[in-house]
């Protein structure tokens, strides 16, 4: 009887450090893309062993005057008529990045521009060097503390709270001792701010797994296919605007890709 109590007991244990490894949550920004000028609402999805950032899937003070259309690619952009004429482009389905510590694996959607195609790329989770500093402040109630890394040429700080230990953030920041909060680029060019967090959370659930970021007919491609990639169209981009310039007449500075690009594999450590 007593090794049966026993047995019972260690499985309820067992279920019950199940239960606070699973537990998932969701952290919402706003994602501030100052290339664009525009502002998103992002989020990002976590559990013990995985995470999944979504951003440009709605901009921030949506308006009345909204339209559906297609690029020519055939994949649906919400298009919303802000104030001032102004126009902001967003993705159906957003720009997704999913991360999985056990496979040591990231995929991600993105796009080299507000209307071109949709890309799926695969890669290794990358390893950025964080820089721990003895620098605080409190977000949202949480106690954070500041990091600074480099990653893909450029500085990032982050503040992150250890009140959550999970090495996530948003986009593909990530490796800290606790939950990414806040992030900026040091060049203004990204900025993640906090606005609320729901942890843990019963009504979110993570993607079952990377597939379900994928559409038929489509297939993720390597890092280095991806560069490659980007390398094409900065090339293409930067040969069109000498040969409008030269048309009409007119000076053009070279479409750089740390201008245009939050990746700058060019600078990269």
């Amino acid at each position: 009887m007593k090794k049966q109590i026993l047995i019972l007991s260690l499985m309820l244990f067992l279920n019950y450090l199940h239960s606070q490894n699973t537990k998932t949550g969701i952290i919402y920004y706003d994602h501030i893309d100052n290339h664009y000028d525009v502002s998103y609402n992002s989020y990002l999805v976590f559990d013990q062993n995985n995470s999944f950032f979504v951003t440009s899937k709605d901009s921030l003070g949506l308006s009345n005057s909204v339209t559906k259309t297609n690029n020519n690619d055939g994949e649906e952009m919400i298009v919303e008529a802000a104030e001032f004429n102004d126009v902001s482009k967003t993705r159906k389905e957003g720009l997704q990045v999913y991360s999985s510590k056990i496979t040591d694996s990231m995929y991600f959607v993105n796009a080299f521009s507000l209307v071109s195609k949709l890309i799926y790329g695969k890669e290794e989770i990358p390893k950025i060097k964080w820089e721990l500093k003895n620098e605080y402040k409190e977000i949202g109630g949480f106690n954070c503390k500041k990091a600074i890394g480099n990653f893909r040429g450029r500085e990032y700080t982050c503040w992150y709270s250890e009140d959550i230990p999970l090495p996530y953030g948003p986009w593909k920041l990530q490796g800290l001792p606790g939950l990414i909060l806040e992030a900026k680029s040091n060049d203004g060019f990204f900025e993640i701010k906090f606005k609320k967090i729901k942890y843990p959370e019963k009504k979110v659930s993570m993607p079952s797994s990377y597939n379900a970021l994928i559409k038929d007919g489509k297939d993720f491609i390597s890092l280095d296919d991806y560069k490659l990639l980007q390398e094409k169209y900065i090339t293409k981009t930067d040969n069109t605007l000498k040969l409008l310039a030269k048309k009409h007449n007119v000076q053009v500075n070279p479409f750089s890709e740390s201008d245009n690009f939050l990746e700058v594999f060019s600078l990269e450590d």
